[in-house]
């Protein structure tokens, strides 16, 4: 299942602004004596012969003007000192009122936005907690006039999208106050989730009966009789969900959970878009149908209005994110307080989510489980969501972002080549990949590879079942990762990451993701519980959207007894490697599990162009966690 979100993107001054890692950036300067251009403002894709129509001037629409950091090369400088653990000033970070004071933009540059904005006729709605952006409004005519440009609607990638036609402007008196107008370009996000049912049910009924085997609680449970593939007529049936203590089992964290290793005093929030009624009900049920505690009073903790939720019937329904996320980290750290942040929309709401986190330091912990089909968006929304997490990162705050569902995007609403997703690709957050994973009878590690499911259905309707397309058939959804196109590599990728894959790209090495990994392949997935309808039911899940909240639970558990929080975790993860993670690997023969009524054969470990190797690979990262000792080398380091 794909549910895609409507977001508005943010368009970019300079990247030298924040100091980001970009390769290359486009410069700003002055169309005239009194106007100052505002770089990346127009997107790659508005062109000319895509233009679609053009607004009614009397639309009224909504904007974000966003000002840069202050001194923002120096605060990237400060965050490597105080997230390396070699370093003298580990762990000294910043309250949020010390960010502001230092790096926030001024009132007096606030003010002078907001001087333009009212003498351009445009209605001032507020300023965002420290100082990031100016809200506004004002009807198509008046956006045109105030920034100098014709917003017109363009087709691209199936869709339609309004962007303006031209690089934005504003007078030279606040030229270097604007680093970006929110509202003007619209992009797409998802959540990263996979139903191993969904999709077609096969060929035309059988026409004889099928013998079908029940889907299994552990790996090779129950065995199906298929046509030949790969030497072999009878494959695993796939796991119907795997339960927490399953995977903490396999994840090696059961024993420290057991013994107060939990989680306890730490908070994890996690953003998704709006918010499900029945969202700690279902949580509290799944618990306890699989053995576990539900949430304690007060372990819970809901932030979300109603009232303000919008774009509705462009982000779709994220119920079913919403229960898998709440769910994933309960499970893996039953003791941690879980603060669900519901934002307002699927576009400029979950902006306004991260922002209020680094603003209030809600948590230290942070999951979330979506993200764009690529890195094909407008430099600005990078840039902004960019300075949201180095704030975060000096304040003690990991940032944690699936990895994606569609391998390499390359063939993901016309993508044309191979890239990762942002926002898991930023070198600010650790991006989390995915995998197959096989846990045995008594809840112990057998076996993981990286997850890329490819599906090859079977025609029952002659004498004997027939496979419809040559094996292995076509991809359904894998790990994403890959090569940046926009960042630089980061200091810590370096020693670890081969120049095989920083330097694919040609010339200088770049940001290679994910980071880590863990459980991802929807036919080898978790049992998350969800009312639909009013009736709740227990059903297996996977994606990218469930590897992320385990590994933010895992980090929970691991933050329980430190000092100080780990804060952005990948320069330590980095550091630790060796025995704390499992190297996974391709397996040695083909792996296959069968599909649910045996109509179809689902080969494993096929994702795109992406390759699972012995060491560093862009499905896995470093690998998937070796709980005792990860969690011991996280506690001992500080």
């Amino acid at each position: 299942m794909r549910l895609h979100a409507n977001r508005r993107t943010i368009a970019v001054l300079s990247a030298a602004v924040l100091a980001l890692p970009f390769v290359a950036a486009a410069a700003s300067g002055a169309s005239n004596a009194s106007r100052h251009t505002v770089a990346g403002t127009r997107p790659s894709w508005a062109q000319a012969a895509q233009a679609v129509g053009t607004p009614a001037s009397s639309t009224r629409i909504s904007f974000d003007v966003a000002l840069p950091l202050r001194n923002a090369a120096g605060a990237e400088s400060l965050l490597k000192a105080v997230s390396s653990p070699s370093n003298s000033a580990y762990g000294g970070y910043l309250a949020a009122a010390q960010f502001n004071s230092r790096y926030a933009p001024t009132n007096a540059a606030v003010a002078r936005v907001r001087n333009f904005l009212s003498g351009a006729g445009l209605s001032v709605k507020g300023v965002a907690a420290g100082n990031r952006w100016v809200s506004a409004s004002g009807t198509a005519a008046q956006i045109n006039k105030a920034f100098a440009t014709t917003l017109r609607t363009y087709s691209f990638k199936g869709q339609r999208r309004m962007a303006p036609s031209t690089l934005l402007s504003v007078p030279s008196t606040v030229g270097s106050d604007v680093i970006a107008v929110a509202g003007l370009t619209q992009a797409l996000a998802h959540p990263n989730y996979v139903s191993p049912n969904a999709g077609p049910s096969g060929a035309a009924p059988a026409a004889a009966p099928v013998t079908t085997s029940a889907c299994s609680t552990y790996w090779n449970q129950y065995q199906q009789t298929m046509p030949a593939a790969y030497g072999k007529t009878s494959f695993p049936t796939y796991i119907c969900g795997y339960s927490p203590k399953q995977l903490r089992g396999a994840y090696d964290v059961q024993s420290a959970v057991s013994h107060g290793t939990n989680g306890h005093g730490v908070t994890v929030a996690i953003i998704d878009a709006y918010d499900s009624p029945t969202i700690l009900a279902d949580a509290n049920a799944t618990a306890t149908a699989v053995g576990d505690a539900p949430f304690a009073p007060g372990q819970f903790i809901d932030s979300s209005d109603p009232s303000q939720w919008d774009l509705q019937d462009e982000c779709g329904d994220w119920s079913t994110e919403e229960s898998l996320d709440v769910e994933a980290v309960h499970g893996m750290a039953p003791g941690a307080t879980v603060h669900y942040i519901g934002a307002n929309d699927c576009g400029p709401g979950i902006d306004d989510a991260l922002n209020g986190i680094v603003q209030n330091h809600t948590a230290n912990i942070v999951s979330n489980s979506y993200g764009y089909n690529s890195e094909e968006l407008d430099p600005a929304e990078i840039q902004l969501e960019h300075s949201i997490f180095l704030q975060g990162d000096l304040e003690g705050i990991g940032f944690y972002f699936s990895s994606g569902d569609d391998g390499d995007n390359a063939l993901v609403d016309g993508v044309s080549a191979p890239e990762p997703s942002y926002s898991a690709s930023d070198p600010l957050v650790t991006g989390v990949g995915g995998t197959s994973l096989a846990v045995t009878k008594t809840n112990t590690y057998d076996f993981e590879t990286g997850w890329g499911s490819v599906r090859d259905f079977v025609d029952y309707s002659g004498a004997t079942g027939v496979y419809e397309s040559p094996l292995p058939g076509d991809f359904y959804g894998g790990a994403g990762g890959g090569v940046s196109t926009l960042f630089a590599q980061p200091w810590y990728q370096k020693g670890t990451v081969p120049n095989s894959l920083a330097k694919s790209r040609g010339g200088a090495a770049m940001r290679v993701e994910p980071d880590i990994s863990a459980l991802a392949d929807p036919y080898t997935g978790f049992a998350y519980g969800q009312t639909v309808d009013g009736v709740f039911s227990i059903n297996g899940i996977g994606g990218t959207s469930l590897a992320c909240p385990l590994i933010a639970g895992i980090q929970a558990d691991a933050s329980t007894h430190r000092l100080f929080p780990i804060g952005f975790a990948n320069p330590l993860l980095y550091a630790i490697g060796g025995l704390a993670f499992r190297d996974v690997k391709s397996p040695k023969s083909t792996l296959a599990v069968t599909r649910r009524d045996a109509s179809a054969l689902v080969t494993l470990n096929e994702d795109s162009s992406l390759q699972t190797t012995a060491g560093y690979d862009d499905v896995t990262g470093i690998g998937t966690p070796r709980g005792s000792l990860l969690l011991l080398a996280e506690t001992i380091l500080p």
